[in-house]
C-alpha cells in the first residue's frame, strides 16, 4: 500500500511542480545518473548501462532547460496597499548578479541502441543539441544604478553602457560509439564515447560596445557604439540572395553539417562493494566546435558609429503646435546611420566550446528495492575560444571568461512493483554566483511488459507558479528493452556480484 502511495505522490508531483525554489539552469538531468534501469544513464556515465536486457533501443526524446536570474514576480509584483501591480526597477537591478544570462536549451534525442555480450556492453547515440542565452553584463546594470556618478559623488565622464557577451546560440549534432566493459575479479566496470560533433548554426556578439560620454559642462553627450555578430551554418549563406535551401540535396545537407566540426569524448568507471557503488565520469572532453565553412560576420558598414547630441531646436520638429515626425525620424536616422549592418561573407573561422562537465556519485541500495545516490556535478562554460581576429575593427580585444557551476545531488529511488521507478532528489547548485540549498526534483519511469519503457524526469522545477519560475530541466523519452527479464530477480537492479550470471 506504501508502495502506491509513493506512485500516487510522484504523478502528482510531475504534474503539478514543487515548492519554491531557486535554482539556476543546468544542462544535466541529474535524477538519470542513479536510474540504472534507464538506458540514459549511459550519457551520463560510459560506465552505466542497464543490466536487466540485453539489447535496447532509444526512440526520440526530448530534454529541455531553462534558467534565468529573475522569475516573472521579481519584475512585477503585486502592491497590496496599492492594490495594484508594479515594477520595481531598484529591486529587479539588486537582484542582478556578476554574470546575468537568460538561458535556453533543447536536446532531441534523435536514437541510439545498446546491446550487452557477456562482460562487454556496445551502444550509439546521435542526439541534436541546441543552446541559447541573452545576457545582460554586469556593466550595464551599475550603469542602471548609478548613472554617471561615482561612489564619490563626483561626475563620470566616460559611462560603459554595454561591453561583453549580449547573445550567444549554437545547435550541432553529437555522434557518439562506446562501450563499457565490466572487469569480475575487481568488481569495477570501465567505459568511453568517441563523439563526433557536427556544428548546424553558431552565432554570437560578444564585440559589442556601448560607451556614453559627457562634456565636463555636461551641453553635449555622445556615444561610440560598435557591435560584431559572427555566425556560421552548414548551409551557405548568400549577402544578396540568403539561405538556398531549394537547390540542395540531402548528400549536400549531410556534408555541410560536418564541413563544421569537433571531437569529443567521455571517460567513466563504477566501482561496487557489495551495497554500495562508486563511480567517476569526465564528459565531453573536447577542444571544442572549428567553424570554419559558411563564417560571415556582421559588422557596423562604417566601421565603430558615433553619435552626438547637442540638444534639438524646439522649432524644427513643432509645426503649428504638433510634432513633425519626419524630421525628428530624419534626426535620428542621421545619426544611426554609421549603424547600419554589412555582412562579411567568409571572413575567417573561429571555436566555440562545449561544456566540459565531471561527474562523481556515489550510491547504497538497501532493503531490496530502495536506493540512495550522491551526486557532485560540476560544468565548465566557456563559449567562443578564438576568433579570427584577435583584435575588432573598433579595437576590442578578445575577452573570453569561463564560468564554473557545480550542484550536489541527494536522491533516493525505490522500485515499485518491479515495472515502476520513482525517484525523488533535491540538489545544492552554485550557478557561478550565488548558492541556492533547496532544489528538487521528480522523476518516474514506467516498464510496461518488461519490453516498453517511458519516463519523465523532472529537474531543478523552480515553482509551482509560472510566475515563480526561475529554473527548470524535464525530460521525456520512450525507449524498447529487450533480452532476458523475469520475476525471480530483485526490485532493484543490485550492483556487484548480487545477481547471477543466469540472472544478469
Amino acid at each position: 500500500m506504501k508502495r502506491i502511495h509513493l506512485l500516487l505522490l510522484a504523478s502528482l508531483m510531475l504534474t503539478t511542480g514543487t515548492a519554491t525554489v531557486r535554482a539556476q539552469f543546468d544542462e544535466t538531468n541529474n535524477l538519470f545518473y542513479h536510474a540504472i534501469r534507464t538506458p540514459q544513464s549511459n550519457l551520463l556515465n560510459p560506465a552505466f548501462h542497464p543490466y536487466r536486457n540485453t539489447f535496447y533501443l532509444m526512440l526520440p526524446g526530448l530534454e529541455a532547460q531553462f534558467g534565468s536570474p529573475l522569475a516573472m514576480s521579481d519584475i512585477i509584483h503585486y502592491d497590496k496597499a496599492r492594490q495594484m501591480s508594479v515594477i520595481n526597477i531598484d529591486t529587479i537591478l539588486r537582484r542582478l548578479h556578476e554574470d546575468n544570462q537568460f538561458r535556453l536549451g533543447a536536446n532531441v534525442q534523435l536514437f541510439g541502441f545498446g546491446l550487452k555480450i557477456k562482460n562487454l556492453y556496445l551502444n550509439a547515440n546521435l542526439r541534436l543539441v541546441n543552446q541559447f542565452s541573452v545576457g545582460l553584463p554586469i556593466s550595464t546594470v551599475n550603469a542602471l544604478l548609478q548613472g554617471n556618478v561615482g561612489e564619490d559623488g563626483a561626475v563620470v565622464n566616460e559611462l560603459e553602457l554595454l561591453n561583453g557577451d549580449i547573445f550567444n546560440a549554437q545547435s550541432y549534432l553529437e555522434a557518439s560509439v562506446g562501450g563499457a566493459f565490466h572487469i569480475d575479479k575487481l568488481n569495477l566496470t570501465v567505459g568511453a564515447h568517441v563523439k563526433l560533433l557536427g556544428g548546424v548554426a553558431s552565432a554570437q556578439t560578444d564585440r559589442t560596445r556601448v560607451v556614453l560620454e559627457t562634456d565636463p559642462d555636461l551641453d553635449q553627450v555622445s556615444a561610440r557604439m560598435y557591435y560584431e555578430l559572427q555566425a556560421a551554418a552548414a548551409v551557405p549563406y548568400d549577402t544578396v540572395n540568403g539561405f538556398d535551401f531549394k537547390n540542395k540535396t540531402v548528400s549536400d545537407y549531410m556534408k555541410g553539417l560536418f564541413s563544421n566540426r569537433g571531437l569529443a569524448f567521455d571517460i567513466g568507471a563504477r566501482w561496487d562493494m557489495g551495497p554500495f557503488s562508486f563511480s567517476l565520469a569526465i564528459n565531453d572532453i573536447s577542444a571544442g566546435i572549428h567553424w570554419d565553412k559558411n563564417v560571415y560576420t556582421v559588422v557596423p558598414k562604417y566601421g565603430q558609429g558615433a553619435i552626438v547630441f547637442n540638444g534639438v531646436d524646439i522649432s524644427s520638429v513643432i509645426d503649428q503646435g504638433s510634432f513633425n515626425m519626419d524630421s525628428i525620424a530624419d534626426y535620428l536616422q542621421e545619426r544611426l546611420d554609421g549603424m547600419v549592418p554589412r555582412t562579411v561573407a567568409d571572413s575567417g573561422d573561429y571555436w566555440t566550446a562545449v561544456p566540459t562537465k565531471i561527474n562523481l556519485g556515489a550510491s547504497f541500495t538497501f532493503l531490496n528495492y530502495l536506493r540512495a545516490g550522491l551526486l557532485f556535478h560540476g560544468q565548465i562554460d566557456r563559449g567562443i575560444l578564438t576568433h579570427s581576429n584577435p583584435v575588432s575593427a573598433a579595437g576590442i580585444a578578445d575577452n573570453f571568461s569561463n564560468t564554473f557551476r557545480w550542484n550536489t545531488t541527494l536522491s533516493f529511488s525505490a522500485n515499485l512493483f518491479n515495472w515502476a521507478e520513482l525517484i525523488l532528489g533535491s540538489s545544492i547548485v552554485y550557478d557561478g554566483q550565488s548558492m541556492d540549498f533547496f532544489n528538487p526534483g521528480v522523476g518516474l519511469t514506467l516498464s510496461i511488459g518488461t519490453a516498453f519503457q517511458t519516463y519523465l524526469m523532472a529537474d531543478y522545477v523552480s515553482s509551482i507558479y509560472l510566475t515563480d519560475s526561475k529554473a527548470f530541466n524535464i525530460k521525456t523519452g520512450i525507449n524498447l528493452l529487450l533480452g532476458k527479464g523475469g520475476k525471480k530477480r530483485p526490485m532493484f537492479d543490485p550492483v556487484g556480484s548480487v545477481l547471477t550470471p543466469n540472472e544478469q
